[in-house]
């Protein structure tokens, strides 16, 4: 398999993305709806400047890209919808992420069925599909047990929780009728090189002996986009998966204490569950996917000679 499309082209994800790829000699093609900076792009890869929720344009970037596997990056990266007494300033119309999101996803597989030759499609989900994001409720995250691995029920309240969570149920009912291989990903949040010092590593966290209930927004866990890289390869590599794959993605936690006692100082609700965690990784494991696909984070802040 030597021929990849990459959705999300332009953005900073597929960057890294596309750059592991042609290093590895594989010949890849960017779309996108916004064209790239040239000086900036690898060189020798094609991109095709189109609209993903239009089903001709995804066919016309899978046909000239002759891919025989897709990276599906491409998304609005955060809920569009308003609430009343919100502070934002709105930049998108209210349905712009359910609409990108969810019908960019479904006309990309429908154009990907039309096609022999696409074998494997990868996607980038996100761990707001477990219902991680915006608590719109104002309740926390309830967790079932500990680790919170692929098996444990989502709870998705926000537009953009839920249309990532839709993207995977649409990549499984296409992988079950068509014969598509798809894998779906649960990033964590990205922690980008180039800003490593927005981020804060090492932390110890604050008791919180009063709060009730699991995780509001974070658990404290990133990815570096390198080590995505390295995942979507082995996925679009792996010739052993189930026809539908979904894989936690993460790289580490950036707390420094082991996971059981954080669970004790921040989510001291959830310690009865945490008794058997060992290690820093955090609340959501990845064990499934290096188990499966022999995934190995090489960014973690642990080591700093890889923040260089």
């Amino acid at each position: 398999m030597k021929n990849v499309l990459v959705t999300g082209g332009s953005g900073r994800l597929a960057r890294y993305v596309i750059e592991y790829l042609v290093d590895r000699d594989y010949r890849v093609t960017g779309f996108d709806c916004a064209a790239p900076n040239a000086t900036d792009y690898p060189k020798g890869v094609q991109f095709v400047k189109g609209d993903l929720t239009t089903l001709e344009d995804c066919m016309r970037a899978i046909s000239l890209s002759e891919a025989e596997a897709i990276i599906h990056l491409a998304a609005i990266p955060y809920d569009t919808e308003l609430h009343p007494g919100q502070s934002r300033i709105q930049s998108l119309p209210e349905d712009e992420c359910m609409k990108v999101n969810t019908m960019g996803t479904y006309y990309l597989m429908d154009a990907a069925r039309r096609f022999k030759h696409v074998k494997t499609v990868a996607f980038a989900s996100s761990y707001y599909a477990l219902g991680m994001g915006r608590r719109l409720s104002g309740t926390p995250f309830k967790v079932d047990y500990l680790p919170i691995d692929e098996e444990h029920p989502n709870r998705p309240e926000d537009s953009y929780a839920l249309s990532k969570m839709f993207g995977e149920e649409i990549l499984r009912a296409y992988s079950r009728a068509y014969g598509i291989r798809a894998v779906a990903f649960r990033l964590q949040g990205i922690d980008w090189p180039f800003r490593k010092d927005d981020y804060k590593y090492g932390i110890t966290l604050e008791a919180r002996p009063n709060h009730a209930g699991g995780p509001v927004g974070t658990t404290y866990q990133y990815v570096d986009p390198r080590d995505a890289a390295q995942a979507f390869t082995l996925a679009i590599e792996a010739e052993h998966l189930e026809m539908f794959e979904a894989f936690h993605l993460l790289t580490d936690s950036r707390h420094v204490e082991d996971t059981k006692d954080v669970v004790a100082k921040v989510w001291p609700d959830l310690v009865e569950m945490a008794t058997d965690l060992e290690g820093t990784e955090g609340l959501i494991t990845a064990q499934k996917l290096r188990t499966k696909l022999g995934y190995k984070p090489q960014f973690s802040w642990r080591n700093q000679s890889d923040q260089q």
